[in-house]
């Protein structure tokens, strides 16, 4: 977490510890929702021929509560005005077979590199995690179809903590996820 953002949000810059400690771990409260529960999702890409435009919707499935007390911060450190922790998850015995049924040889898996502007503040790192999840799907979709579908609908998990940074002035996310494809929908007619 940034320590002095580059977008002045009306928060005394720079954040003291406690604020920015707040925000690294409600950003970890969403991937690790995210690598425990996933999503669904509803993908619709873009179609200039038929005058479609790309529609992405990713809903979460669950939501690790805040304060659960099975995510526990191990360490802290700054380093070059960015606090890092280090966190781990101990995944309950009712989660359990959820995991492991979405970590079977089963789901396919895909990547994809997400982006959005830093200049709408750090909360936009989890819209990048969100578009790359989307970018993971359409390369999924687009290497499994010989046509461009006119819908997908499905099930994904973030298979790994993202890799998120800043990038020629946006928030960048790599995401690896785990995918199940229920409908493919194709048009009909060109």
């Amino acid at each position: 977490m940034e320590l002095d953002p580059i977008v002045a949000d009306g928060t005394e810059r720079p954040l003291s510890r406690d604020v920015a400690m707040q925000r690294l771990l409600r950003e970890v409260q969403y991937v690790v929702s995210g690598m425990v529960y996933g999503y669904r999702f509803t993908y619709v890409p873009s179609d200039p021929d038929r005058k479609v435009t790309e529609a992405f919707e990713l809903e979460p499935y669950g939501r690790i509560a805040w304060g659960d007390p099975r995510l526990a911060v191990l360490q802290t450190w700054i380093e070059e005005s960015r606090l890092y922790a280090r966190v781990s998850y101990e995944v309950a015995p009712e989660q359990q077979g959820w995991y492991e049924a979405w970590h079977s040889s089963a789901n396919a898996r895909s990547s994809g590199v997400g982006s959005t502007t830093l200049f709408r503040g750090p909360e936009q790192k989890m819209e990048a995690v969100s578009d790359g999840v989307r970018a993971a799907v359409r390369e999924h979709v687009r290497a499994a179809e010989f046509t461009r579908p006119q819908k997908i609908v499905g099930a994904a998990l973030l298979a790994s903590y993202p890799e998120l940074g800043i990038v020629r002035g946006n928030y960048e996310a790599s995401v690896d996820i785990l995918l199940q494809i229920d409908r493919i929908d194709r048009y009909r007619a060109y």
